[in-house]
């Protein structure tokens, strides 16, 4: 992103951000930002001619639905290093989107009864476990979960309670589900 009135060109910011940001960025831009901001995201407008900066290492995720038949509740915690995935509905399967279900690819994968989708098996792409935990540094395809790894299970703790702390301060109504499972 760049803005016109930026002094600083040709520079990559390294903050991560995502789509709840938007809306807080755009409206810190326009000078129109409520005065008791609710927003899950956070205006990046002061940190855009920043190469590096503290404190923008984390981004949240959520999916519930895609279509409307499509119930399959996600709650996501990404760091530079970690991504945490929890599968809210794990005893499901993963469910496909109306577009993707009939395209050539996965039509392919049926009729061909292949053993892999992308990287992953079939297996592991229909039925998720519970969490997955991934080191993107060591597998960027997200290939192999650590969730279960004891040597993994400190991360595994540490972004499960970051993820929850989340869900407490965005009132999520699945944080009931940490408890009832």
């Amino acid at each position: 992103m760049r803005t016109p009135w930026q002094q600083k060109k040709g520079i990559t910011c390294d903050a991560m951000v995502n789509w709840a940001d938007l809306t807080p960025t755009i409206l810190d831009f326009a000078k129109a930002m409520p005065r008791n901001d609710e927003f899950h995201g956070r205006s990046f407008r002061q940190v855009l001619e920043r190469e590096h900066v503290d404190d923008w290492d984390t981004v949240y995720a959520s999916h519930t639905f895609h279509e409307v038949t499509m119930y399959y509740p996600m709650r996501v915690v990404r760091e530079r290093r970690f991504k945490l995935i929890w599968n809210i509905a794990h005893g499901l399967e993963y469910p496909f989107a109306s577009d993707l279900w009939g395209s050539a690819t996965w039509q392919a994968t049926l009729r061909d009864k292949a053993e892999r989708y992308g990287k992953r098996t079939v297996e592991a792409y229909l039925h998720r476990p519970r969490f997955e935990l991934y080191d993107l540094q060591n597998d960027l395809h997200e290939v192999k979960n650590l969730a279960d790894d004891p040597q993994y299970k400190g991360e595994l703790e540490r972004l499960q309670a970051k993820l929850k702390a989340f869900q407490k301060q965005t009132k999520d109504p699945w944080l009931l589900k940490w408890d009832r499972e």
